[in-house]
């Protein structure tokens, strides 16, 4: 196995990507992240995920967009959210693991994010297909060098992550129309009651939702 450490890996990934995302107007942050802010007040950011387990390399690459005016609106609420008293914590949280959770969770300006990059695939071509041309976006190796055509593959995840955040969170109608908590601050602050109560309903109704978390925001929302 090769002896090459996890922040050697980054940095040739790093320098890799660095010019064509610096031409797009996006510097490099806390050593693994490209940034931009764009004209909307979104932080659009790429992000090289790497983690080694059982000596091999295991990279995934992912898209945020950040906005921190308005989730700290979101906060706000999210925070009186977990405070209450009847929020179900699980029993095996103590008083410092739930501390930790919260702090965690109302510093975050996370809006929404790419972690399956299969959506770039051409309409008529197969996953297997697509994966046999690009598959740097998930992948586990030894060396980097064993992926095929790893440059041409990481130049084009740049282009395909300037699609994808040309067509993001470009106005408050994507937000509502693809968020929960801050398309339910959005109807809020903008007084669009019979929407806040569809949206409200329509969000209990997903599965796998946090139904009680969702319905104590809600309550504090429209307090």
């Amino acid at each position: 196995m090769s002896n090459i450490s996890k922040d050697e890996i980054v940095d040739i990934i790093v320098e890799t990507i660095k010019l064509p995302f610096e031409k797009k107007g996006f510097s490099l942050k806390r050593k693994r992240f490209f940034e931009c802010e764009d004209t909307y007040g979104n932080i659009q950011q790429y992000e090289i995920y790497l983690s080694k387990l059982k000596g091999w390399f295991s990279l995934h690459l992912r898209l945020n967009i950040l906005n921190k005016s308005l989730l700290k609106k979101v906060n706000v609420i999210l925070e009186k959210t977990l405070l209450d008293e009847t929020y179900p914590y699980p029993d095996v949280w103590d008083e410092n693991f739930i501390k930790s959770s919260i702090k965690a969770r109302v510093g975050n300006y996370f809006l929404t994010g790419l972690t399956d990059w299969k959506i770039f695939k051409d309409e008529d071509e197969s996953y297997e297909a697509f994966n046999n041309r690009f598959s740097i976006w998930i992948c586990h190796f030894d060396s980097i060098g064993e992926i095929e055509n790893w440059e041409s593959q990481l130049l084009q995840s740049v282009e395909f992550a300037n699609v994808w955040f040309s067509i993001t969170a470009k106005d408050d109608e994507w937000i509502i129309n693809n968020t929960e908590y801050p398309a339910l601050c959005l109807l809020k602050e903008e007084k669009r009651l019979e929407e806040l109560e569809s949206k409200y309903t329509e969000i209990l109704s997903r599965p796998h939702i946090d139904k009680e978390e969702v319905q104590i925001f809600y309550r504090y929302l429209i307090s």
